[in-house]
């Protein structure tokens, strides 16, 4: 009894920097975040040239937690063409602007079945070169549609992945403070929590934070973040290429403000 007490008290944060594959100072902010701070895991995009230079890379790091961040946003697809002609411009490339998928699925014209395709073999591809994927989440116009977070669910079973990511943030001061940014995060969160409501057991992953900051992810912010954990799993989401988070990231200060705070570094395998 006390033993599940403690558990249920404690503070778990997953530190996640999304993007692995997107670009080489993606790749070397996010093993740099790792080796020298709190960076516990990382997704690599699905649809990400060069598969096995990723795997070759993330080799060099295995403590490092692997995710697949799932796309139907630029660059060429995984799966077969012609298996998914309705998530394709006329290039045969998935559309580049998020606002054009969007519009395609306000049209009805994208079919569920292809999504369903495109995301599973971006997952098995990644698998098949021996990743071991703890956790699967939605970038790009993917966040903004439920038949994208349900099918996730669904190649999350098929492939007896645990973890999905489904963002949802609370607000904060600072939503006011940056009105569209804000409004963009709480559209997001709206989307995200009616999708989780579709998902079954799956949808239990930890509190999300750092969208709304994306791209200026500092030391005072990331502070802030960790004073407001309370008992249970939380995930930072970060970007460290260029991004201010890779400083702090590595911050002695953020390092204590974790250890006062009794808070336990895990990967998202961790949790489940």
């Amino acid at each position: 009894m006390l033993e599940n007490a403690v558990a249920i008290s404690s503070i778990r944060l997953v530190v996640n920097a999304d993007g692995f594959g997107q670009s080489e100072s993606r790749n070397r902010g996010v093993l740099a975040g790792h080796r020298q701070g709190i960076v516990t895991s990382t997704s690599v995009l699905g649809n990400a040239a060069n598969p096995e230079a990723i795997r070759d890379a993330l080799a060099a790091a295995p403590g490092l937690g692997v995710g697949v961040l799932l796309t139907l946003d630029g660059g060429a697809p995984v799966a077969r063409p012609a298996s998914v002609p309705s998530l394709l411009d006329a290039d045969g490339n998935l559309r580049a602007q998020r606002q054009e998928v969007l519009l395609e699925w306000a049209k009805n014209t994208i079919a569920p079945a292809h999504v369903e395709a495109e995301l599973d073999a971006q997952v098995a591809r990644l698998r098949d070169l021996g990743l071991v994927v703890d956790h699967l989440c939605l970038g790009g116009s993917a966040r903004f549609l439920p038949v994208a977070v349900q099918t996730m669910e669904s190649v999350a079973r098929r492939h007896g992945i645990a973890g999905l990511r489904t963002s949802v943030e609370r607000p904060t001061l600072a939503w006011a403070l940056d009105l569209r940014r804000g409004l963009a995060t709480a559209a997001l969160g709206a989307v995200a929590w009616y999708s989780r409501r579709q998902l079954g057991a799956r949808r239990h992953g930890p509190q999300s934070w750092g969208y709304f900051e994306r791209g200026r992810l500092d030391e005072v912010r990331i502070l802030e973040i960790i004073g407001r954990l309370g008992p249970g799993s939380h995930e930072i989401i970060c970007e460290p290429d260029d991004d201010p988070s890779l400083v702090a990231l590595a911050s002695t200060r953020v390092r204590d403000a974790l250890a006062r705070r009794s808070v336990e570094l895990c990967r998202w395998s961790d949790l489940f």
